[in-house]
């Protein structure tokens, strides 16, 4: 136990002297305090230790901010609740679970969210996750293989349009990536360069209008083809602008909308 000689406080038996010149009630209060710490950590219950495990992308510094233990240095000051959900509003974090491990250590395990698909905002790539969470950007040296949208809104739209992809798997092999368009429609872009333009709600019909459709889906593997579903029964073809794809660095199709 600390302790503290000449006139103060007392608290909890122990005994606490204010400087000479902490006039200032404030400061006065601050300094009991701090030294009301100091004793709770000397008896035993100050948090000396924290064990993160399960993080591999979550930055280890992002979670031992939300544990606030700059500020919080003692289990009867911490807040584990909040604490929890401060470390879950981390983009990576799924769950998390906080356990005390006597005398002073924290145990963090995280569990950390899956990376459904890469979102193109402008010129940033976004790691996102199957609920349209935002993880964080690609890494400059990334191996990651997951499908690629583009666009306004299509990092909230994107799960249910790539699940109905998965549907037709002749059109999933040649899958290059969506274009989330106006925020309301999408265009899927081919290996091969061909476009698919698909209506509003109406991706499942459409795809299957292409898929079941003989003359249309030998079209996947050919020359580059807009192929334009937007109106139901009716399917319209047409060449993609070859000169505008050149124009766009050859390989993506640039279309009027």
């Amino acid at each position: 136990m600390i302790a503290f000689s000449v006139c103060g406080s007392a608290i909890g038996g122990a005994y606490f002297a204010l400087p000479r010149d902490a006039f200032n009630p404030a400061d006065a209060i601050r300094f009991v305090q701090a030294q009301a710490t100091a004793l709770v950590i000397a008896a035993g219950f100050g948090i000396d230790q924290v064990n993160l495990s399960g993080q591999r992308f979550a930055a280890d510094s992002d979670v031992y901010d939300a544990l606030d233990l700059t500020n919080v240095r003692t289990f009867a000051a911490f807040d584990s609740d909040a604490a929890l959900k401060r470390i879950e509003r981390i983009p990576w974090v799924d769950t998390a679970q906080i356990t005390r491990v006597y005398p002073s250590t924290l145990d963090i395990i995280i569990r950390e969210r899956t990376p459904s698909f890469i979102w193109t905002r402008g010129s940033d790539a976004y790691l996102v996750d199957g609920t349209g969470r935002v993880l964080g950007p690609v890494p400059v040296a990334s191996n990651w293989a997951l499908p690629r949208v583009a666009g306004e809104g299509a990092k909230n739209e994107a799960a249910s349009m790539l699940a109905a992809i998965k549907r037709y798997p002749a059109i999933a092999r040649q899958y290059a990536y969506g274009e989330r368009i106006a925020e309301r429609r999408w265009r899927i872009v081919l290996a091969n360069g061909s476009v698919l333009e698909l209506a509003a709600d109406r991706e499942i019909e459409g795809l299957e209008e292409i898929a079941n459709t003989n003359a249309v889906s030998t079209l996947l593997k050919g020359d580059p083809m807009v192929i334009d579903v937007r109106t139901p029964g009716r399917i319209a073809v047409r060449p993609v602008d070859v000169a505008v794809a050149s124009n766009n660095g050859g390989s993506t199709p640039s279309l009027h909308r």
